[in-house]
Order: C-alpha cells, then structure tokens, then sequence
C-alpha cells in the first residue's frame, strides 16, 4: 500500500465517505457488519470500531490500523465502544496491529465498556497487552503521556 501524504488511499481501501469538519477528517469504512471510522482528534489517532469483529471482518480492521501506521500514526486509540462481538480472529487483528505499530515505537490501547468484549480480553490474558480504558479520553491521555 502507498503512501498517499498521510492520506488512506483510495485505491486500497473500501471508501465510503471523507467528512472534514473543524478541520479533521474522518474517513469511514464498512465491511459487512462492522464500520470503521479512522479520525485524528488532535492528540491521537482514534479508530472507532461499531459491530462485529470476527472472521468477516477483522482483514479490513487490520488493513485499516495498519495503512494508519504507516502513515506515520504509530499510536492508535481503538474504541471497541460500539463493538457488539470479537471473536479469536478480531483479537489476531488486534495483535497483527501492535506488532506493526511496536515495529515503529507505537503502542495501542482499547476503550471499551462492553462487559461481553471485555470479558474476552480477560479470559485471553489480552487486558495485559492491550490497557483497556472505560472511556476515549483516558486513553487518549494514556497515549499522549506514552510520547512525552
């Protein structure tokens, strides 16, 4: 995938829509049942997630965080807020993510407050490689202080 001045690529991705509003951009991306949102809200770079994260989807999720990386966003707040179910092929999507962004000195971290996709995280011992936030600005925080 190429670089594109810090833009996703149109020709890489699934492009539904560019929103710019106050000055950012959010770019949305469907994949049967699960919607990604890549934004910057200044201090971070947020990926919001609405659905399933399971087999059908999580290649998209991965390519999304990954295209991200390697735009020179190293450090990704995942908000798994929306997010109705993840399965073992989520979580490797997830993994396949901080391996890239670890690659490039970056970290990610979860916000979620979904008991059922938290209780995942814990059974797997995942809580321990990914900081798991109740909410978006405790991990953009998290991420911010990670920098300094």
């Amino acid at each position: 995938m190429s670089n594109n001045n810090g833009r996703m690529p149109t020709d890489t991705v699934l492009h539904l829509g560019r929103i710019a509003a106050s000055g950012r951009e959010e770019w949305i991306l469907m994949e049967m049942d699960l919607r990604i949102t890549i934004r910057n809200n200044g201090d971070a770079t947020v990926v919001d997630l609405a659905g399933e994260l399971d087999a059908y989807t999580s290649g998209r999720f991965r390519e999304a965080m990954i295209e991200s990386i390697e735009n020179g966003n190293p450090n990704l707040v995942v908000s798994m807020l929306n997010v109705e179910y993840i399965d073992s092929s989520g979580l490797g999507a997830l993994v396949g993510g901080l391996k890239r962004a670890s690659e490039r000195n970056g970290k990610i971290v979860i916000v979620c407050n979904q008991p059922q996709v938290r209780k995942v995280f814990e059974i797997t011992g995942l809580e321990k490689v990914f900081p798991l936030y109740e909410a978006e600005d405790e991990a953009v925080r998290a991420i911010v202080d990670t920098g300094k």
